[in-house]
């Protein structure tokens, strides 16, 4: 089973589903009234009924674990292909001078020791160069993506003169039923403002829990009467979303020719699944 937030959506439904029934036959307002005396209320066979559900549903929830303890191991495996492609790297810079110490011994210019003085300084010089200039893109891009990732991108939120950004934000969660983040460094629009054009909005947050928390549940402003409009993505880079731009146009392709499926983005690559 592999791990995506649609299955944590369904999950929640599930479990969200036997809560529901459970305190129907009850007969308390929510979850946190049930006690013994209202569970004595269940007769034997919705009770059996409740108890099969969740345990059903807890099985699930293994199964997911494990996928998303998988996915943890696929980007360590990431993590670790990086640092061998740097070591290789390294490895051929060294191959380089020392075809070059042969290529000015083989010419007969000058002896053994005046090549290595020649050219040791020189290449170990353009080998720190080079690592040092690869390992700071590397930290610069790492540096780059860690701090989008603490961000949250808000799109079609209609803007107004003189508004309050950071109470538009709040009512957004509202439609979504969350609760906003107590703690935000800052909120804002981004671009030049243009007549009839909606500037996103950019939500920096304390960490990336907070946007993975909202982008859960963005999928419930579809059905806000007052946010329908409004949609939440993460803090994409350019050419990110030059590539997702890519996938949906694909996306929207492989809809129009087949229907039939549940289409969705994973990987960075369109998947598909027969609807039930």
């Amino acid at each position: 089973m592999a791990f995506s937030v649609h299955q944590l959506h369904s999950f929640e439904e599930k479990m969200n589903n036997v809560c529901s029934m459970v305190t129907t036959e009850a007969k308390v307002s929510s979850i946190s009234e049930l006690n013994e005396t209202a569970l004595m209320k269940l007769n034997k066979n919705s009770l059996v009924k409740s108890i099969l559900s969740l345990v059903e549903h807890f099985q699930e929830n293994v199964s997911i674990c494990k996928s998303a303890a998988g996915k943890v191991d696929e980007l360590k495996t990431e993590q670790i292909n990086l640092q061998s492609k740097l070591l290789k790297f390294q490895n051929s810079q060294m191959d380089s001078l020392k075809s070059t110490v042969k290529a000015e011994l083989d010419t007969g210019l000058r002896s053994w020791c005046d090549v290595v003085k020649k050219n040791t300084s020189q290449i170990q010089s353009n080998l720190l160069t080079t690592t040092k200039k690869s390992v700071k893109q590397v930290l610069e891009k790492v540096n780059e993506e860690e701090k989008r990732s603490a961000n949250l991108m808000i799109y079609g939120l209609p803007e107004v003169e003189n508004e309050d950004i950071a109470k538009s934000v709040e009512s957004v969660y509202r439609s979504m039923n969350i609760p906003a983040p107590k703690r935000n460094i800052d909120v804002y629009r981004i671009g030049k403002k243009k007549e009839g054009k909606i500037r996103p909005i950019r939500m920096e947050c304390q960490n990336s829990g907070d946007v993975n928390y909202a982008l859960v549940y963005s999928r419930r402003l579809k059905s806000s009467e007052q946010h329908s409009t409004a949609y939440l993505a993460p803090d994409r880079s350019k050419e990110q979303r030059l590539e997702h731009s890519a996938l949906v146009r694909q996306m929207k392709d492989l809809i129009s020719a087949d229907p039939s499926k549940h289409y969705f983005i994973r990987n960075s690559r369109v998947c598909s699944v027969t609807k039930n």
